[in-house]
């Protein structure tokens, strides 16, 4: 007689983990390596940021040196009103003591591993099987704004990505306290996280019916942002970043209560506005095929962030792979699996599509622009920066591009020269030099070829003010001086791409050379004979209708000939150099608004020199 084996799950033994499981944990652990990975190699090759990543940087250090109200001279404004991130505190000690810039790194990236398997946590407890869980937290592990958000910089939406997330498994769980915990520590990490958890209590009250709770949610997320908004950060962190966020949505009213009564009393503005961002929407909830919109309370967090980014007047708010995804992107797959919760026969299908979707779309980008990064490195220009940290005061005033601040942020007077949004610059030059406080502090412009144009003016100025190049290596270059001198207005488009005045200087030895050597005692450019090409990489310039004077400085060995050495280059226009011309101008009459190249090139002829290029109107 055969005995029979009893297997009820009280008495067989279970597996500790599933093979789903295993699968999500594996595929986490690999994704967040390579998201580790992205953003090591963009900070070591440069490509990182000083008006996030930098910013961050000098904020820690000077706070893990005990000054804990770190004014960040890059955005003008303190460490915590920048952000909200009140977190900043006990990571400033992190990133002093354990490895600075890939300490925030691999917090961003076990931050990302953490929110991963809290999606496949919700998954399980709406009632998806462990493989429907599986799928779900892949899915929002390939969500192009997951890599796309961390790909330069350090962002605290990261840190407030695991809180909300798991507040929200908490209270599914039942675990109410908990759950009203993480949802206070996501909000000290980001302030508009604070509006999708006012906005999930919403959504608990009119989905879930669940009013006491979603009372307490609603009631305690507009207590804390207005405390936080409009007395904490004003009264005691100067609210310079407050202003700046104001400053986005100022064409629906004045102040934060001002903004949302502009919504409903300037409704055709606004659905106006939003008429506009179609492909935003699309972008958003393509991948998870709409569905986040059927979602329960998690669909009006979304929608909150969703539109938050819509109406704003930052373009950058509505890229699918910036920063500002990043919370919408948890909430968009809490809301995803709300509505998979209630399609129980279909879901295979649905998931199926998601994953294809999500799957194309990360490839995309990652073909795009990730991958043919990481093959591409600079390590003259990081070698060329850590020589000259070397050549640099510790009370000088700094300024300098935007991809070198992160490594120049021990400088108290740190500023770069591009604007953030609707012409709120960065710490300009004059700002800094009235924060030190004195005229004989020395001034170091720090930058690497090629400069944008409005960079390249600056310098010019600094030159024609008696300053002179302290530093050169590589395509690296200090030039330093103790005088103020006037710095040329920026242009209110491109972020300050070029200057906004009538006449600028863009010195030769700013961009990146193609042919020829410099000579940095004479600060030109030597072009040998028998070269025939593109002396510079291309300028981009934008100009606006009128009447524009191209001109170059030439320094020809035999000026009494009359020899084409080459050609100045402005997009379909063109005009001779020619040896016996001391300046050769292109003129170009431009009717309408043109983005044009200007390159020169060289027919290798003879032997000549250049040391400048004005544009003039």
């Amino acid at each position: 007689m055969i005995p029979a084996f009893n297997t009820s799950p009280s008495t067989q033994t279970q597996p500790r983990w599933s093979w789903p499981q295993v699968t999500t944990i594996v595929v986490t652990c690999l994704f967040v390596s390579f998201q580790l990975i992205v953003s090591v190699h963009k900070f070591y090759n440069m490509e990182a940021t000083t008006m996030d990543l930098g910013a961050f940087e000098q904020e820690m250090w000077n706070i893990s040196h005990g000054n804990w109200w770190a004014f960040s001279s890059v955005f003008q404004a303190p460490a915590v009103s920048i952000d909200g991130f009140l977190w900043i505190y006990p990571i400033a000690y992190g990133f002093r003591f354990l490895g600075g810039a890939v300490f925030l790194f691999t917090l961003q990236s076990t931050a990302t591993a953490i929110s991963a398997w809290g999606i496949y946590r919700a998954a399980r407890l709406h009632g998806l099987s462990e493989w429907q869980a599986a799928v779900v937290s892949m899915a929002f592990l390939l969500y192009p704004a997951i890599i796309g958000g961390s790909q330069f910089d350090f962002h605290p939406d990261f840190i407030a990505l695991p809180f909300l997330i798991w507040a929200y498994v908490a209270y599914q769980a039942e675990s109410k306290i908990l759950s009203y915990i993480l949802f206070l520590c996501a909000a000290l990490s980001k302030n508009v996280a604070i509006i999708s958890i006012g906005a999930f209590g919403f959504g608990l009250i009119l989905w879930q019916h669940r009013i006491r709770d979603g009372l307490i949610t609603l009631g305690g997320s507009l207590l804390f942002f207005f405390a936080e908004m409009d007395w904490i950060i004003p009264q005691y962190f100067d609210g310079g970043m407050t202003q700046h966020n104001k400053h986005l949505y100022a064409y629906l009213g004045h102040g934060y209560i001002g903004m949302l009564a502009g919504i409903v009393t300037h409704f055709s503005l606004v659905a106006h506005h939003l008429s506009h961002e179609g492909s935003y929407f699309i972008w958003i909830l393509g991948p998870v095929l709409g569905l986040s919109l059927l979602g329960a309370a998690s669909t009006p967090a979304m929608l909150s962030l969703l539109f938050l980014n819509a109406l704003s007047l930052f373009p950058n708010q509505r890229y699918l792979t910036s920063q500002y995804q990043v919370i919408l992107a948890g909430w968009l797959f809490l809301a995803l699996i709300e509505a998979l919760a209630r399609f129980k026969n279909r879901r295979s299908r649905l998931l199926f599509g998601i994953s294809l979707t999500t799957m194309i779309l990360e490839t995309s980008f990652l073909s795009v622009n990730i991958l043919p990064l990481l093959s591409v490195t600079h390590p003259r220009t990081w070698t060329a920066t850590q020589q000259a940290n070397r050549h640099l005061s510790r009370n000088s005033v700094i300024w300098t591009q935007n991809r070198l601040g992160p490594w120049l942020y021990r400088y108290d007077l740190l500023g770069v020269d591009r604007q953030v949004a609707l012409g709120l610059a960065t710490g300009t030059l004059p700002e800094l030099w009235h924060e030190a406080g004195s005229n004989h502090v020395t001034t170091d412009i720090v930058a690497a070829q090629p400069t944008t144009p409005y960079l390249a003016d600056v310098l010019a100025h600094a030159l024609h003010s008696g300053y002179h190049v302290s530093f050169h290596q590589g395509p690296l270059f200090i030039v330093s001086g103790m005088r103020h001198f006037r710095i040329p207005p920026q242009a209110p488009f491109a972020a300050g791409w070029q200057p906004r005045t009538r006449s600028w200087d863009i010195p030769i030895w700013t961009q990146k050379i193609l042919l020829g050597h410099l000579n940095w005692n004479t600060q030109s450019l030597q072009v040998s004979q028998r070269t025939r090409g593109m002396i510079f990489a291309p300028i981009a310039v934008a100009f606006t209708p009128g009447l524009y004077h191209i001109a170059v400085t030439v320094h020809s060995p035999r000026p009494t000939e009359s020899v084409v050495l080459g050609k100045i280059i402005a997009g379909r226009y063109t005009a001779d150099i020619m040896s016996g011309m001391p300046h050769d101008t292109l003129t170009i009459d431009v009717r309408h608004h043109e983005n044009l190249a200007i390159a020169l090139w060289t027919s290798g002829h003879q032997n000549f020199s250049l040391s400048g290029l004005t544009i003039s109107q």
